[in-house]
């Protein structure tokens, strides 16, 4: 059987490069050949053996669960389709340009924020997958466990946006034997329940996002040991980790010990609370875990789960220490009284020093309270100086009042700045609308270097507004133009395969630029350029523009010089393979082909013979039609009679030079010469 590694070729999609393989799969990048659409291909063998049958059903069963799950999250890679393709079994997902979440922690601790963030985007994550109910291949599934919750099956994207990975439980359903922990999951990010009973629920999932965000902010792990035994042994002790200190606020100490209680009824009951409370932190309020006490006291318990394997001995002595403990929330179970253990009235001088201590808490807050207050004062006020420079700045500046902004929020509660980053994000579209509005003109002006400008501050506002629709459009908008210069000078130095991975990431970027922003006709513009002079599909080219024209966008002389330049590419590629056809039975068809492909460049460009350089390229599409006819002439050996001179000359007699002799030696035959954008002043 032909091996994955000789094949090119899946069906409709192209291999590029392996990303990646684990058991019995292989995961390539590659391309759809019929839109150019980047797409991660998974292959699975179709062997005929039990063990590898079985592995084959999961992965169908995985694959139809994910192609439902990714319609209610934005946090899974979206299934294109799947089917079966020469002995192999193929999925076609969406391919994430970013890194794992394991090589960004490898670098070192990430700010608050930045964890605090991504964590939020776990729990809507988990938020959907439990709630989650389908039925697939006729069996209901309501909710969906990950189990596997670990940095590197979590893939950070631009903008911090987050995809998670691996479904390899809700896969191991569909298998006929048992599934244990030691089929799934890393020890470090297992709960202690899970390890000591080998059963997989929601509580599993919430353990492991304690574990991550503690990782995030630390840059290590919270439990760590010499080897796997000790490891497990380590967590199965329910002993805190080693508490998280600074730059960690105290409000996230409180919430990832929560997260990380010995026993689930400590924890958060659903992802959702877990959820609002890191809102609460973001935004500055006290959180539930503050309110109980976390890190510091949390909640207590009579009996751990590993008191069978304690001493009587001392267990006698854990009693006689263990005291109860005020209850702080309605849904935490009061403890009764068989369960409290008698304390003699405290002394007088306790009772004194205590209430004592008390006033010193009490100035120590108001101290604390009054402080903050102060430094949000200061805040705000460095915040309006900013502010008031923001209408004034370009494109080149921008980048500087953005750190300013951040360096407010990094020691604020933001919300004295919170003007000031309104101001910004409203400035950052404005002067990117601009940039975007000077390359629908006539004749654009805008370069490499705008485009790079207005990408760097609209990463910026979508830093602070992940779910900006418009922002986000908008940047993808800037990568495709980027990704598109890219190609067009790689093209011109001859590295064409480095152009074809830039020109498909070009038309990804324009595509998604479109799908955030339905009603824009802009990214169709870029896909057209792209398809011209990138990839030289003129038909692909005119359907983008007319998707354009749908939206609203009036085309001008620009496009119909595009237009023209596409045809007249077509026209010198058939030549081309007519040269190289030279004496077979199907040159003549090609040179036929030519013909049509110049007739219909000359007509557009005689449109348009004020704009930039068209009477030129007139001019070097009727020599080429001219060339392509003597060889018609040639091989039939009769006298072909050539194009009615209406049909090819300009309004002004002077706009179009007679063919000089030595035009004529220029020809499609002799010397290709590809067609360019920058002949008719084009801006990058």
């Amino acid at each position: 059987m032909t091996t994955v590694f000789q094949r090119v070729r899946v069906g409709p999609y192209e291999i590029v490069h392996e990303i990646g393989r684990g058991g019995m799969a292989v995961v390539f990048f590659a391309t759809d050949s019929r839109d150019g659409r980047r797409v991660a291909l998974k292959l699975v063998p179709t062997g005929t053996d039990r063990d590898a049958q079985e592995v084959l059903e999961a992965e169908r069963w995985g694959a139809k669960l994910q192609e439902q799950f990714c319609r209610i999250s934005q946090n899974v890679p979206v299934v294109y389709e799947h089917g079966t393709e020469g002995g192999y079994f193929y999925i076609a997902m969406e391919y994430l340009d970013g890194r794992n979440l394991s090589e960004i922690v490898a670098a070192g601790p990430l700010a608050p924020d930045r964890a605090v963030g991504i964590a939020i985007q776990l729990c809507h994550f988990l938020e959907a997958a439990h709630g989650f109910e389908a039925t697939v291949d006729g069996r209901k599934l309501r909710s969906l466990l990950h189990g596997d919750l670990k940095p590197r099956n979590i893939r950070v994207l631009w903008a911090d946006k987050i995809k998670i990975l691996d479904f390899g439980i809700a896969k191991a359903l569909s298998l006929s034997r048992k599934v244990t922990r030691n089929d799934f999951g890393s020890i470090t990010y297992l709960s202690p329940e899970r390890l000591e009973s080998g059963e997989i629920d929601t509580y599993s999932d919430f353990w492991a996002v304690g574990v991550l965000l503690y990782e995030m902010v630390g840059g290590v792990q919270p439990f760590r040991a010499p080897d796997t035994r000790r490891l497990e042994q380590r967590i199965r002790s329910l002993q805190p980790p080693d508490p998280l200190g600074p730059p960690c606020p105290p409000a996230l100490q409180a919430i990832v010990a929560k997260l990380l209680a010995g026993h689930p009824a400590d924890r958060y009951g659903d992802a959702r609370a877990i959820r609002e409370d890191l809102e609460c932190l973001m935004s500055g309020r006290v959180t539930q875990a503050e309110r109980e006490g976390w890190p510091a006291g949390g909640m207590q318990h009579d009996e751990p789960p590993t008191r069978r394997t304690q001493p009587l001995a001392q267990m006698d002595e854990e009693a006689t220490r263990r005291t109860s403990r005020v209850e702080t929330e309605s849904q935490t179970t009061a403890p009764s009284s068989a369960n409290v253990i008698f304390r003699p009235p405290e002394p007088q001088a306790t009772r004194t020093q205590s209430r004592a201590g008390r006033r010193y808490l009490r100035a120590a807050l108001l101290l604390l309270a009054l402080s903050i207050i102060g430094n949000e004062l200061r805040v705000a006020w460095r915040a309006e100086r900013l502010k008031a420079e923001v209408p004034t700045v370009e494109l080149d500046g921008i980048g500087r009042l953005w750190d300013g902004y951040h360096a407010l929020t990094a020691r604020s509660l933001r919300v004295g700045s919170a003007g000031l980053e309104r101001a910004l994000t409203n400035q950052t579209a404005m002067l990117a609308d601009r940039i975007i509005g000077n390359y629908r003109t006539p004749v654009p002006s805008v370069r490499e270097t705008q485009w790079k400008m207005a990408r760097e501050a609209l990463a910026q506002a979508l830093a602070v507004n992940p779910n900006d629709r418009q922002l986000k459009g908008a940047l993808r908008y800037c990568d495709g133009h980027l990704h598109r210069i890219n190609g067009e000078a790689r093209k011109t130095h001859k590295q064409n395969a480095e152009a074809q991975h830039e020109f498909t990431d070009a038309v990804s970027a324009f595509r998604e630029a479109a799908e955030l922003r339905p009603d824009w006709p802009d990214p169709f513009l870029g896909l057209m350029r792209t398809f011209i002079y990138g990839l030289e599909d003129v038909d692909r080219g005119a359907d983008a523009l007319k998707q354009a024209q749908r939206l609203g966008y009036t085309a001008g002389d620009r496009e119909t010089v595009q237009l023209a330049d596409g045809y007249r590419s077509r026209a010198m590629a058939f030549a081309r393979t007519a040269r190289t056809l030279s004496g077979m039975a199907v040159e003549q068809e090609y040179l036929t082909r030519a013909t049509e492909a110049y007739r219909q460049a000359i007509d557009l460009y005689s449109k348009v013979l004020g704009y930039a350089d068209a009477p030129r390229s007139l001019r070097a599409a009727q020599r080429g039609l001219e060339q392509v006819e003597q060889r018609r002439v040639e091989l039939s050996g009769a006298s072909v009679r050539p194009p009615s001179p209406q049909a090819v000359r300009p309004a002004s007699p002077q706009a179009v030079q007679p063919i000089s002799p030595q035009a004529r030696s220029s020809s499609p035959f002799q010397s290709p010469v590809g067609v360019s954008p920058h002949f008719h002043g084009l801006a990058p």
